[in-house]
């Protein structure tokens, strides 16, 4: 007997490692708001939340969560990643948390019909689970929806409803990640990766077919989400972007990624690239750009680890997926440590899930 098949998977990831204050109290107001709105909306969903790396000496994510049981809607599965799974990435001394390794490994054993990774302490607006709800998302099409990043103080979040925190987050923004136009030098299709990361749905098949997030050896995870949906866009599948109703509000806080990156220049490079640029085109600049991988880019608090310029990393795999080059494959047939037996606990158990349930019983 096989478990029953969720409409929709939601595939996020923790670490109880002090990533900044209010954390965890965020994370289990926003689970709770969502579990709210998948059953309000009856959403069979199963919410997978990856627990990567647990430091030895605080108790883990899965223990802190506390009651969420919802209308019968969602299943809350926890899946325990040990510390020897990220010890071998370069970095791994300096940061705790792989996004990417941490989602591959959700999205590799979800069961949803659909799939979409979410950032834990994230909150989607309603009209977003509204239009899942319509059960009318495709094989061939991939959505996308805007991320918006919110300022608010301190909170206590359990003293507010799930409708007062909505409103006071849509009252709140400090940034809009709409659409941005791809450099015509870049030679690639024009996609919607702003933030793509935070809110990139599509099916669980074509999920597979791309084997999710590139590999990434270190815990930099440059370009990761991007390289993902040009690579679905080659395969055929096309990309539908929700009306602006349909949010991901993020609170920002000085540990965002790409608030914390730079670019490197050596003085070769730069006059060099100044050279080009003035003599010559543009695309030969992003050709010697790709061919040399400069600049190379940084994150602060990781200085030691210097990542590949995205001409070299993103642009110039964009270009192959372009021209529809599905032979270009950015992750391993184990993709999502496949082949490991990992931790896993139910917390909540949707009413769909009776067939797992009847089998774990």
């Amino acid at each position: 007997m096989t478990a029953s098949i969720p409409y929709l998977s939601i595939v996020g990831w923790v670490r109880n490692d002090g990533y900044m204050e209010g954390y965890v109290e965020r994370v289990q107001r926003a689970l709770r708001l969502l579990i709210s709105q998948l059953d309000r909306h009856k959403v069979p969903t199963e919410i997978v939340v990856v627990e990567w790396n647990p430091p030895p000496d605080r108790p883990l994510f899965i223990d802190l969560v506390g009651d969420c049981r919802g209308e019968g809607y969602v299943t809350v599965r926890f899946v325990v990643v040990d510390a020897r799974h990220h010890r071998s990435l370069i970095g791994s001394q300096f940061k705790g948390m792989h996004v990417i390794n941490a989602a591959n490994v959700g999205m590799r054993r979800a069961r949803g019909r659909f799939l979409v990774p979410k950032g834990m302490d994230t909150f989607l607006t309603d009209s977003v689970i509204a239009q899942i709800a319509r059960a009318q998302l495709r094989d061939d099409e991939f959505y996308r929806c805007d991320r918006y990043d919110v300022k608010v103080e301190t909170v206590d979040w359990d003293q507010l409803t799930d409708a007062q925190i909505l409103k006071r987050l849509s009252e709140s923004i400090v940034n809009h990640h709409d659409r941005i136009v791809q450099r015509p030098e870049w030679a690639m299709r024009d996609l919607h990766t702003n933030a793509c990361g935070d809110f990139m749905l599509m099916s669980a098949r074509r999920w597979h077919e791309i084997r999710g997030y590139p590999d990434d050896p270190t815990v930099l995870c440059f370009d990761s989400d991007s390289i993902a949906l040009h690579a679905v866009a080659a395969h055929g599948v096309r990309e539908v972007c929700w009306p602006d109703d349909c949010r991901v509000y993020k609170i920002v806080h000085g540990n965002i990624f790409i608030l914390r990156a730079s670019e490197e220049w050596k003085t070769w490079q730069k006059r060099l690239d100044d050279f080009v640029t003035k003599y010559f085109s543009p695309d030969l600049r992003i050709k010697l750009r790709m061919w040399l991988d400069y600049p190379h880019r940084r994150i602060r608090g990781l200085e030691s680890i210097l990542g590949p310029s995205i001409e070299r990393n993103f642009v110039m795999k964009a270009q192959r997926y372009a021209h529809n080059d599905t032979s270009l494959v950015t992750n391993t047939e184990d993709w999502g440590l496949a082949n490991e037996p990992l931790a896993e606990r139910i917390i909540v158990r949707g009413n769909w899930d009776v067939e797992q349930k009847s089998l774990a019983g």
